[in-house]
């Protein structure tokens, strides 16, 4: 009587079990809880959903830079409708019908035009500007109180994850869009640039103006006090710095044509094949020029001649359709970026619907198979349920009959 007492119990904890893995499965709709019930299946499983995880958080990611390049996409076109009027303006300021107050009312125009331009470079979409370079946090223009406008960010494009170990630039950067080549040069050629410009080289590093000293003259020994060595002359020069402000090159200027900003002229910038420089001329520093040259003063506040004022505009025309040129150039950038980002997420969103796809094939349960044996368990538990009850009722007196 023990043993069958003990056996019944046996059976009947295996059902419990039973029934426990139904309804687990019955519930989640997955074949297994943990990995001791099917150490394969749950290791596929691990696996499957670790790419899942990875190609979620890359789908966000895709999306959300997807977003922001839209709006710098629409930024820059909304840049283009602004250089496109002030050709209009200029185009009207070199006419010999146009007095000198309609180029004043033109030069406040142009001045105009500048701030909205800063407005749409310091554009911001979550939190994070579009035009900083590596740095999205820091605002890329600013502007000080003689409206000198500046930029802080660099010439570095962020990298965003497309795919597993795979990486992409997203956008493009302030050096891009409100700035344009002025003058370039390659191996053995001759390299002209002004000290506001950004000089950038076939690295994409940037280097900067460095301003000489005179030479100086030994001063002999007087009156007890020790003679002072002669100090060399040191020219100007551009050099560029490690992170730490290290110099790790320097280019010496030959000369220069002392016009008032100078012109800075490299004889020879290198012998390397590849070498390049490239000097990039900020638009904001183009459209002061222009606003003074329309108010017919130089950038000192000097006044000029209307022969002098006519040869500025009709020059700085010509480096404003060049930086109209470049922002097109930027903009075309941009699309193909644009482009890029949105075949990865299709790429992406076709890898996790294959994902999902292979985890419901490796760890979904048949529930029609499960139906089935929760009735089967249904039938067993309604047996042995009868059995012990019929059990119970056995009595000595029932045994001898």
């Amino acid at each position: 009587m023990i043993n069958q007492t003990e056996q019944t119990l046996f059976r009947l904890s295996n059902l419990n079990a039973e029934q426990t893995r139904i309804s687990y499965q019955m519930a989640t709709g997955k074949k297994i809880d943990n990995g001791s019930e099917d150490a394969s299946t749950y290791s596929r499983e691990i696996f499957v959903d670790d790419r899942i995880r990875t190609y979620e958080g890359l789908k966000t990611q895709i999306e959300r830079t997807t977003a922001q390049n839209n709006v710098s996409d629409s930024t820059v076109g909304e840049m283009k409708k602004l250089f496109e009027l002030a050709k209009t303006e200029l185009i009207k300021a070199s006419t010999d019908t146009t007095s000198d107050e309609g180029r004043k009312s033109i030069a406040l125009n142009i001045a105009g035009i500048k701030e909205n331009l800063l407005d749409l470079a310091n554009t911001q979409v979550e939190g994070e500007y579009l035009f900083s370079g590596s740095d999205s946090s820091i605002k890329p223009f600013t502007e000080d109180s003689s409206g000198k406008i500046s930029y802080q960010g660099d010439n570095i494009s962020r990298k965003i994850a497309v795919d597993d170990g795979s990486y992409r630039e997203r956008g493009i950067n302030g050096y891009d869009v409100m700035t344009y080549p002025s003058s370039t040069a390659y191996v053995g050629e001759t390299f002209n640039f002004k000290e506001s410009d950004t000089i950038i080289d076939e690295d994409g590093s940037i280097w900067e103006f460095v301003p000489g000293s005179e030479a100086i003259p030994e001063i002999p020994a007087s009156g007890g006090n020790p003679a002072v060595p002669a100090v060399p002359e040191v020219l100007d020069s551009i050099q560029k710095f490690d992170e730490s402000g290290n110099t790790i090159d320097t280019k010496f200027i030959s000369s220069n044509d002392e016009l008032t900003p100078p012109t800075y002229q490299i004889d020879d910038i290198g012998t390397d094949d590849g070498t390049k420089f490239e000097a990039r001329s900020s638009i904001f520093d183009l459209l002061d020029t222009l606003t003074n040259t329309l108010n017919k003063v130089d950038s000192t506040g000097n006044s000029l001649t209307d022969e002098e004022a006519s040869a500025l505009l009709a020059e700085n025309q010509g480096n404003f359709s060049e930086a109209y040129d470049a922002l097109n150039v930027s903009h075309s950038e941009l699309g193909a970026k644009n482009k890029m980002f949105e075949l990865s997420l299709e790429r992406v969103s076709a890898k996790l619907t294959q994902y999902n796809i292979l985890s419901q094939e490796i760890g979904a349960v048949d529930l029609a198979e499960v139906a089935i044996e929760s009735k089967n368990l249904e039938l067993t538990y309604t047996a042995l349920y009868s059995t012990i009850q019929k059990t119970n009722e056995l009595s000595l007196v029932n045994f001898l009959k």
